[in-house]
């Protein structure tokens, strides 16, 4: 059995997962959609939120995909708004009893991921919830000279903490940034997606890539990124104008 896995996300954040996932269980097609053209997802409300969402979501079960992992913290945090015909594995409720171990854990994830109050109804320890609605924009854009400035300030207020979540798939993309800055340890929501994937039987490996919205930097970060040498990635548009 051949099993056919969508990964969506905002835009190349997802990636950070499918980049795991390519890795730990190699034995599937994947398709991704980064829906470059409307993000960053973290600043909409939510009924944008989810119309977008709900587009990718759209054209992924249209490409016949079995499953789809969403590695967008911000989606995963309104994920029972989200309309969907196959299964959905989000990248928050896999924490659940996972992290009993800590006294306190801060999060730093999009103004919208906050406001939901997702974290907290996965996780029982105590948490720093730090939004961070800067950070997409600089990592799409490549403005490297602004994160250690931006970070310094963000992560002052995780000082004391047990450990650092990094609730945007994004954040992986500068974690090398943000070991400079925070000591403790950090914990990205690869793992979780990696051990419920592994669970699932595959026979056949195969990638395409699709973004909504496709320039070079966007396909030099997604070569980055995935560390591959050619990959099919095209521009499909999902906006109504």
């Amino acid at each position: 059995m051949c099993m056919k896995i969508g990964v969506m996300d905002s835009g190349i954040g997802g990636l950070t997962i499918l980049e795991s996932l390519l890795k730990n269980c190699p034995n599937h097609e994947y398709i991704y959609f980064g829906d470059t053209y409307n993000l960053p997802y973290g600043e909409k409300t939510k009924n944008e939120l989810i119309n977008c969402a709900n587009k990718v979501i759209s054209f992924l079960e249209k490409e016949n995909v079995d499953i789809i992992v969403v590695a967008c913290g911000t989606v995963s945090s309104n994920i029972e708004y989200v309309k969907s015909n196959v299964p959905l594995i989000d990248i928050i409720s896999p924490l659940k009893d996972m992290l009993d171990n800590y006294n306190l854990i801060s999060i730093i994830a999009t103004p919208l991921s906050i406001k939901t109050n997702a974290f907290q109804k996965y996780i029982n320890t105590k948490l720093n919830l730090i939004a961070t609605p800067l950070l997409v924009p600089i990592i799409e854009g490549n403005i490297k000279k602004d994160v250690n400035k931006v970070l310094k300030e963000y992560l002052e207020r995780a000082k004391g903490s047990d450990a650092l979540i990094l609730g945007c798939t994004h954040y992986p993309i500068i974690k090398d940034e943000i070991k400079k800055i925070y000591k403790g340890e950090i914990i990205t929501l690869d793992k979780f997606i990696i051990e419920k994937i592994n669970k699932l039987k595959g026979n056949k490996s195969s990638l395409k890539i699709y973004y909504s919205k496709l320039n070079e930097s966007i396909i030099n970060n997604t070569y980055k990124i995935l560390k591959r040498d050619k990959l099919i990635i095209e521009r499909v548009c999902l906006n109504d104008k």
